[in-house]
């Protein structure tokens, strides 16, 4: 059979190349907030957290972004109270799943003789954050749940990746006696034991987590060896247990204590990148990886710091439409720096300082990708205060420099694109779906990404009167931010 392709190219309008701009982004947060956190969903819900002095103790609060009025909006308290456990480094967690359902995790000191031992709480929204489940322990077997990881599985379910104690006779984190620390999950509300997933891990880095586009959870930490080997480790979170995943490099970093510096992961489509802070051999580095067939394996790496520049790490990443990366990490002045890999990899020439101090660990997602429009980003971070006041947390949208001469087809793959975008997929239309500009199509399995099965596509809706019911086709698949599959680069096979 002979296939014809369904070739839709539709070139953007120009739009004048700029240097990267920074918009604040007001934030109804006072004095003394901080640990600021970010979540996105990918049907667009965009939220923020930070914690702020409330009366004799703390609270949690949170906003959605308003993105009709451009800024944030009314903030709503999660929970507050006096014994909590604040941190610059294991902060509150916020995650975002769709259809307004959010999650969090926050930390309280624990009973009992160790005065340092504290725990992790959740709740869970299923309005955007408006109101919140009654506050429960994150684990009923341990009191010491640390640097919490929060995941929104694709039933609805929320996966909890944290650091556990429970084994290490002591919250000295320098010598933990009888054990080490270990790495621990569970699906919230689940009446199934804690899952040990790592017996010894390094004491106080955070634990990046994101799901897959075939719904798996991968999850980076600092691993801990035998012999004080404390690289970045990887597992994979598939059909209820966990497995190891690839990891696209080994530093061999030997340090004898927590570096405090865990990895960052974001993702677009099947386009996964990770980026974390190394100090081999005994330079401070920040190293990226990524990887085009969702973490199956790694085919890209770099390292972005300049030898004179040497940053305290505490990276953050996002990736964007395109397949650029841009990564944040903190430099030796405190500063905020920020730095583009291309599509394939390579650093590009754009070098941004976000000028004024930061304390604590910035946070970075994507704030928005319009056509036509420069991508933005959101970044959040603690500003210290002046003079003896209390600092604050600042949002900023960060308009990144526009490429005029994209060229965009249905899902934004011109031919000057990635040709290997998305994933490849083979199948017979079993319908035709206009009012919905979709196809049913039932499909062979795509393999590490979906197993076969007839589904909806989303289509541009210009496909629809080229296409009849029964045609095999051969097309590309892919994830787009809506949280919807959409189908693009259709042939038809005659």
């Amino acid at each position: 059979m002979k296939p014809l392709f369904l070739s839709l190219l539709l070139t953007a309008l120009p739009v004048c190349a700029q240097s990267i701009a920074t918009t604040v982004l007001p934030l109804p947060g006072g004095a003394g907030s901080a640990t600021p956190q970010v979540a996105s969903a990918y049907d667009g819900s965009l939220y923020v957290s930070w914690t702020e002095p409330a009366g004799t103790g703390h609270a949690l609060r949170i906003a959605q972004f308003d993105r009709d009025a451009e800024r944030w909006a009314e903030p709503v308290t999660i929970a507050s109270g006096d014994n909590w456990f604040i941190n610059h480094a294991d902060t509150p967690q916020i995650a975002a799943g769709l259809r307004g359902k959010v999650a969090a995790a926050w930390f309280v000191y624990s009973d009992g003789d160790d005065d340092h031992a504290y725990h992790a709480i959740v709740s869970t929204s299923e309005d955007h954050g408006r109101t919140w489940s009654e506050p429960r322990p994150l684990s009923t077997e341990s009191d010491r749940t640390e640097f919490v990881s929060l995941a929104p599985l694709i039933n609805g379910d929320w996966l909890a990746l944290w650091l556990d104690g429970r084994a290490a006779g002591g919250h000295d984190h320098a010598d933990h006696g009888a054990g080490a620390m270990q790495l621990y999950s569970r699906v919230l509300g689940s009446d199934a034991p804690d899952t040990l997933v790592d017996d010894r891990v390094c004491d106080c880095c955070s634990i990046a987590s994101l799901v897959l586009p075939n719904g798996a959870v991968l999850a980076a930490y600092r691993d801990r060896s035998e012999t004080e080997v404390r690289d970045i480790a990887y597992m994979m979170y598939r059909r209820g247990a966990w497995q190891p995943a690839d990891a696209p490099v080994a530093d061999g970093w030997t340090i004898d204590g927590c570096p405090v510096n865990g990895p960052s992961l974001s993702r677009r489509g099947a386009h996964v990148a990770v980026a974390w802070f190394t100090a081999a051999d005994g330079i401070p580095a920040v190293k990226t990886a990524r990887s085009t067939n969702a973490a199956h394996s790694w085919d890209r790496y770099g390292r972005l710091s300049a030898a004179d520049a040497l940053p305290k790490g505490r990276v953050a990443t996002a990736v964007v439409r395109g397949g650029s990366q841009w990564i944040a990490w903190v430099g030796a002045d405190d500063a905020i720096a920020l730095r583009e890999l291309d599509a394939d990899g390579r650093p590009s020439e754009t070098v941004f300082d976000l000028p004024g101090a930061t304390t604590g660990f910035p946070r970075l997602t994507v704030l928005d990708q319009i056509d036509g429009q420069p991508t933005r980003l959101l970044l959040a971070r603690t500003e210290p205060g002046a003079n003896g006041m209390a600092g604050r947390v600042a949002t900023y949208a960060i308009s990144l420099p526009a490429n005029p001469e994209i060229i965009v087809d249905d899902c934004g793959c011109g031919p000057g694109g990635d040709p290997n975008r998305g994933h490849a997929l083979r199948g017979r239309i079993e319908g035709i779906l206009p009012d919905r500009k979709a196809l049913l199509v039932q499909h062979e399995e795509v393999p590490g990404v979906m197993r076969a099965m007839t589904m909806m596509f989303n289509v541009d809706p210009r496909v629809i009167p080229l296409v009849k019911e029964d045609q095999q086709i051969l097309a590309r698949m892919e994830r787009r931010d809506d949280g919807k599959w959409w189908l693009f680069n259709l042939r038809l096979l005659e």
